[in-house]
Order: C-alpha cells, then structure tokens, then sequence
C-alpha cells in the first residue's frame, strides 16, 4: 500500500505545487528505512532530491511526527499535508492533536485495498491506538525539541 500513498503524495505535489515532501520511517522492518525506500519511489517517478527532506530515524508514527516537526523547522516550514492511508488518518490526527501540532490530512481509498487487505488493517489499527500513549508522554516530556528513535 506504500506506492498507493505515494502515488498520491506525487499527485499533491505536482498540482497544488507544494514546496517540499518529508518522508519518514526508519529501518523497522528491512535494513534500509522506509524513508528510504519511499524516496527512491519518488526520485524515480520524476520528483527532485531537494524536493525531498528525508526523516530516516523514527521507529514508530509518535517518531515519525516528532521528527517530521523538528525537519519542517530546520528548513522554515510550518504547516504540512500529511498523507497516508486512509485507515490511519484517525489515529495520525489523535496523535497530532495530543502533540498540538496542526495538520491537513489527506487519505485515498482504493477498491481494491480495501477488498484487499484495508479492511484487516483497519481493525489492526483499532487494536494499535493506545500505542502511541507512552511515546506521546515521552515526546512532551522532551518538549518536542529532540529526534526520536535511532540515531
């Protein structure tokens, strides 16, 4: 579902000319960061490196967010369009608001994922939404001021 997102950050991108997209996720599953990988995918689709702030550290979306605010900072940005799946749009906004960080968020939903395999996520992601709770204590302790996860 990865390109699915993708697809449609690189839709965003070219027709409301954004200036810049932060890719985020660290190296959780495989050894290269999902960042990573995610860059790759829009580098070969046409999108420019210096479009591209790459967020590589981050091991959970608590992670992801605080580091993503930290980014935008260091390059003068203050507002974003988060764009994910559409399944976890609703946790990715609690997890925002519990962090006071406001948002836009974009989501597309797909027949044929949601035949797929949406519809087990979806209830995967109602299982995972008190997750986040400790990591969200940890991130307002730190004031939101330090990168999350490996360095």
């Amino acid at each position: 579902m990865l390109p699915e997102r993708l697809d449609l950050a690189i839709e965003l991108y070219r027709n409301y000319a954004f200036s810049a997209m932060v890719v985020s996720g660290g190296a959780v599953t495989y050894q290269k960061s999902e960042a990573g990988i995610m860059r790759d995918y829009l580098l070969d689709r046409g999108i420019p490196e210096t479009a591209i702030l790459l967020e590589d550290r981050s091991r959970n979306t608590v992670h992801n967010v605080v580091n993503c605010r930290i980014i935008m900072q260091w390059h003068g940005r203050h507002s974003c369009l988060l764009v994910s799946n559409s399944f976890r749009i609703r946790r990715m906004k609690y997890i925002m608001k519990q962090l006071n960080m406001p948002a836009y968020f974009c989501g597309k939903r797909n027949w044929r994922s949601i035949l797929g395999r949406q519809w087990r996520l979806t209830f995967q992601e109602i299982r995972a939404y008190k997750l986040p709770l400790p990591w969200v204590k940890q991130a307002r302790r730190t004031g939101m001021e330090e990168m999350m996860g490996n360095s």
